[in-house]
């Protein structure tokens, strides 16, 4: 049996996660703007996610994706097998309501400003961070 390419492992990976935030960086540790931006989006919907940082194998990862969904910038949001956008479709989803409504979840009231009190939202449940073997 032969290895599988990044491109197989990829699909499998969109396949089994029904929400796949390809990013740079972790969820705790965003190391792009865009990314931290589609990290906040999700934490405000509070919805469950798996997400891959593609900086360990930046270049495989956006040949891979390339050839799966014609996007070769990060981030790349994935709902149920399908490409959802990068930053800016995801915030604009958002404001619309219609993402809330893919991922299942309520759509959030606005965000009043932070509490003086300084006190801190539950994070969200996200999967153990994933790895893609190049």
């Amino acid at each position: 049996m032969t290895e599988p390419t990044v491109k197989d492992r990829v699909q499998e990976l969109i396949s089994e996660n029904p929400v796949l935030l390809f990013m740079k960086g972790t969820p705790e540790a965003p190391r792009c703007g865009f990314s931290m931006r589609v990290v906040g989006v999700l934490d405000q919907l509070g919805a469950e996610y798996a997400a891959l940082d593609v900086l360990p194998a930046l270049d495989p990862l956006r040949g891979a994706t390339g050839e799966i969904a014609d996007w070769h910038t990060f981030p790349q949001l994935y709902v149920n097998g399908e490409l959802v956008g990068g930053a800016e479709i995801v915030e604009e989803l958002f404001d619309s309501g219609e993402l809330a409504e893919m991922l299942g979840v309520p759509q959030p009231e606005p965000v009043a400003p932070a509490a003086a009190d300084g006190a801190q939202q539950e994070a969200p449940y996200q999967s153990g961070p994933l790895q893609i073997e190049t």
